[in-house]
């Protein structure tokens, strides 16, 4: 399909969101992706813009000042967002993208993006990689953070005994004293520490497992395909807070410590809503924690998430980190309305190096958030 992009020069960004520009209709996710790339393109109202939407959500891009909107047909063709770069990709040298980790859509675009050679203000391929695969999060963050969950991976093949590993750590951290042996689970065995199973990369609404007993292993078998890699964490009961930072892909500054309300029920992970800025005792070392496991991997760029279970310790507070989001994530959407800066346009400053990590200081709000998702619609109110 051939699209007017005559006028393109080097000033222009090429923005989009996956969902909204593939007309993908997801319940569990369009609403947020609706409001993030609406976000995003009213943040850039002093840059020169071409933004993507399919035909679905082109709605999005009425009463939007200063843009070039491209309507993506996706009923002509299913793949209609991959036609368009594929054939136009070479026209542009900026961009400034949104994507999920789901089936690896986030790594595919930034790396196809970087490798004709685009100049991204997301993170890297390298560090989407890592930060795609929990897994992978783990084993580069295991020897720079103190805090973290139990953790490893298993994957489902019926040619082996893939469920063994987990009977035994579930059996393990829980015998009193430091001797296990790899028979089964004791029927009288106290489970105080339960262990979680959930995919190697997911977004809301992901499969989970809350894991207490050998029958919630063996129904794993009906959460996870055969082949799949199932990554299996203790399961820390605490607060769930989530930190947004800012990085320039070296140095990294937190912005915000945000609430998170998640539903685990019915082997779902659901996210039902949120609240920011939110106030709790150790919000320093939750930051300090955040931002250093966000400087160990580099290539970290831009908006990032880190998602941490806060846990009560013997009158201490333990900040488990949980995973590692390298791209935008639904806080933004409040956050842009509250605080004291243009986090869109700081974010390209800060790459393009007209601005530090150390020149952003003063971060005030002009008032509270709060994020409530019901019926797959995303609410936002001030407060």
């Amino acid at each position: 399909m051939e699209y007017d992009l005559s006028n393109v020069n080097k000033n222009f960004i090429l923005v989009f969101e996956y969902y909204t520009a593939t007309g993908l209709d997801d319940l569990c996710i369009s609403s947020e992706a609706a409001a993030l790339i609406s976000g995003l393109v009213d943040d850039l109202v002093n840059e020169d813009v071409y933004l993507l939407l399919s035909k679905k959500y082109s709605y999005l891009g009425e009463d939007k000042k200063n843009i070039h909107l491209i309507i993506l047909d996706e009923d002509k063709s299913e793949n209609a967002l991959e036609d368009f770069l594929i054939d136009n990709v070479s026209k542009f040298s900026r961009s400034i993208f949104i994507s999920s980790e789901e089936d690896n859509n986030l790594y595919d675009i930034t790396r196809f993006l970087e490798d004709n050679n685009v100049k991204l203000y997301v993170s890297d391929t390298e560090s989407t990689r890592i930060c795609s695969d929990k897994f992978e999060t783990f084993m580069a963050l295991q020897y720079k953070c103190d805090y973290l969950p139990l953790t490893y991976k298993v994957i489902n093949d019926p040619k082996i005994y893939w469920k063994k590993p987990i009977e035994y750590n579930l059996k393990a951290i829980n015998v009193p004293g430091e001797s296990c042996d790899v028979g089964p689970i004791p029927d009288d065995l106290e489970i105080k520490t339960k262990l979680i199973a959930k995919p190697l990369n997911g977004v809301d609404c992901e499969k989970i497992k809350i894991i207490s007993n050998k029958s919630d292993i063996d129904e794993l078998d009906n959460l996870f395909p055969e082949g799949n890699g199932i990554l299996i964490q203790e399961f820390i009961e605490g607060e769930v807070l989530s930190v947004s930072l800012l990085s320039d892909g070296v140095k990294a500054l937190p912005i915000s410590l945000n609430k998170q309300h998640v539903n685990l029920e019915n082997d779902l992970g659901t996210y039902l809503g949120g609240e920011l800025p939110y106030n709790h005792p150790a919000k320093d070392k939750i930051f300090d924690v955040a931002k250093k496991v966000v400087e160990s991997i580099e290539g970290l760029k831009g908006f990032v998430g880190v998602d941490l279970i806060v846990k009560e310790e013997d009158g201490e507070y333990i900040p488990y980190v949980i995973e590692i989001n390298s791209r935008f994530t639904t806080p933004y959407v409040g956050l842009r309305k509250v605080l004291n800066i243009n986090i869109g346009q700081t974010i390209l400053d800060l790459i393009d190096g007209k601005l530090s990590i150390d020149d952003i200081d003063n971060l005030s709000f002009k008032s509270g958030v709060k994020f409530i998702k019901k019926n797959g619609q995303l609410n936002i109110e001030t407060v």
